[in-house]
């Protein structure tokens, strides 16, 4: 929506761009689901490194994902572009976005996979209110100020974009590392136990 104000070119550069990183999110969107299974299945056998294995082993493998699509973002943004669309106009703009959504993906690719690892912990609503102020609250307010207060135009609301995904994936990186302390996923695992025997 923000991006329709820039003008045509813009948002068919921001569409190349958004389309290719939703290509590669797709793979730490399925390794987020899988290690909420993995970690929630840990927690029912009452098995704390287990946990802790399935966040690091999620974490690597979606980090050295996104880092190697991020790769490809900055060394060859002209010929990805080139692969939607034939305007020189398009595919030049698309070329100063990419570099920028791969820094993008691999906040993203974190911010994901923690949310999933959460979901396993059955923490849900921290993640919740941390995507709301990130979101909302820091990624649109930086996006209006470097795009038009700032005049940077459609990297400037990508920018807004990096910013919002980074405080959102250190947040629950961080949030997930303090659950993972011994006595807190004892907490816990112990909460879990008993309401399953509550509800047997």
């Amino acid at each position: 929506l923000l991006m329709g104000w820039l003008g045509v070119t813009q948002v068919a550069a921001h569409q190349v761009a958004l389309n290719l990183a939703s290509l590669s999110f797709m793979v730490p969107m399925g390794i987020g689901s899988a290690a909420a299974v993995m970690v929630g299945h840990a927690v029912g056998r009452e098995d704390p490194d287990g946990v802790r294995r399935a966040s690091v082993a999620a974490l690597f493998v979606a980090a050295g994902f996104m880092s190697v699509a991020a790769l490809l973002f900055i060394v060859l943004p002209a010929q990805l572009a080139g692969l939607y669309t034939n305007s020189a106009e398009v595919i030049a703009l698309a070329a100063l976005l990419l570099p920028i959504a791969g820094l993008f993906q691999v906040f993203d690719g974190l911010q994901v996979v923690s949310m999933g690892l959460l979901r396993g912990l059955a923490d849900t609503r921290m993640p919740m209110l941390v995507s709301v102020v990130g979101f909302w609250c820091i990624g649109i307010p930086v996006s209006l100020w470097l795009g038009f207060a700032r005049d940077l135009g459609a990297p400037g609301l990508w920018w807004g974009f990096v910013a919002a995904l980074g405080m959102v994936a250190i947040i629950l990186l961080a949030r997930l590392k303090y659950l993972e302390r011994r006595e807190v996923i004892r907490v816990i695992i112990d909460e879990h136990s008993h309401e399953e025997s509550v509800a047997k």
